[in-house]
């Protein structure tokens, strides 16, 4: 058996401006003395605590990767207007205005993706593995969720879009067409995974659908991790937030699921004590009633 060096990196997803969890999943990694600390994405957007869920990332050292939560506030609604419409644009606009300048312009640094090396291995970090900057409907929430019904096998084929050539001439096609397309610009300025094809990782880490799954096949795998407060299964606790260790070894790593109890009735009261627009969806998300 390899040995483990000591290294442990903690990683959450989709925490959607929901303080309590955020702050029951810190505070035991902070317990475990872990201090390299990854959250892949909608770190904001449905919830009702934006701005103090940025402010306790930021006290803890924590490295966001920009979700789609975060570009509705940087991009705006319009690369996702097949997606966002009617009372979500609202409650987007609402989520923008809790949060200062400062913390605006702190999450326009934070990248779309992130490259590990962890035991010799390279596991790429990201919300989603497809560019739901300029993709939303034809490769990605849904279509994962088909494919997945469809007895998905191969965790590449969902996948084999992102940084193709077609992909790309489909991103320069639109520039030269509409030059103002922010969300085409983006991805064309910061591709995801710096431009790599999805096989060029043993492991891609995602979050984004909010249900945790894993699929591999002989040269990599697909991990997705479930959302930080949100449960999708009969055997997931919902008064437990949910994160990932990777414990490094001399070759390779183990990955642990950590369930973390954290005040439920504290997070609900948030919810219905704010005046944030269309909380009915974040309601749905958290409820218990599978």
């Amino acid at each position: 058996m390899e040995k483990y060096t000591g290294r442990q990196i903690a990683i959450f997803s989709d925490v959607h401006a929901l303080l309590e969890p955020l702050v029951a999943i810190l505070e035991d990694i902070k317990r475990r003395g872990i201090t390299e600390i990854y959250s892949l994405g909608d770190d904001i957007g449905l919830g009702p605590n934006p701005r103090e869920v940025l402010y306790l990332l930021e006290e803890y050292g924590v490295k966001s990767i920009r979700g789609n939560g975060e570009d509705y506030s940087l991009l705006g609604v319009e690369p996702f207007s097949t997606y966002v419409r009617g009372r979500k644009i609202e409650n987007i606009k609402w989520t923008r205005a809790q949060l200062t300048p400062e913390q605006v312009s702190k999450l326009m640094a934070n990248k779309h993706s992130y490259d590990l090396v962890v035991g010799g291995e390279i596991i790429g970090l990201c919300h989603f593995a497809n560019d739901v900057r300029i993709d939303f409907r034809g490769r990605d929430t849904y279509s994962f969720q088909r494919s997945i019904n469809n007895n998905y096998k191969n965790p590449l084929k969902q996948f084999e879009y992102t940084n193709s050539p077609e992909q790309l001439e489909k991103i320069h096609s639109r520039i030269s067409d509409l030059p103002e397309d922010r969300g085409f610009v983006s991805a064309n300025n910061e591709p995801l995974f710096g431009g790599k094809k999805a096989d060029f990782y043993d492991e891609i880490i995602q979050g984004h659908v909010h249900f945790k799954l894993l699929t591999e096949n002989e040269r990599m795998k697909i991990r997705t991790i479930r959302a930080a407060a949100m449960a999708f299964g009969e055997d997931e606790p919902v008064d437990f937030a949910s994160y990932i260790i990777i414990k490094e070894k001399v070759k390779g790593y183990d990955v642990e699921e950590v369930l973390v109890q954290f005040d439920r009735e504290k997070m609900m009261s948030s919810i219905e004590d704010t005046d944030l627009p269309f909380k009915d969806k974040i309601t749905k998300f958290v409820s218990k009633k599978k």
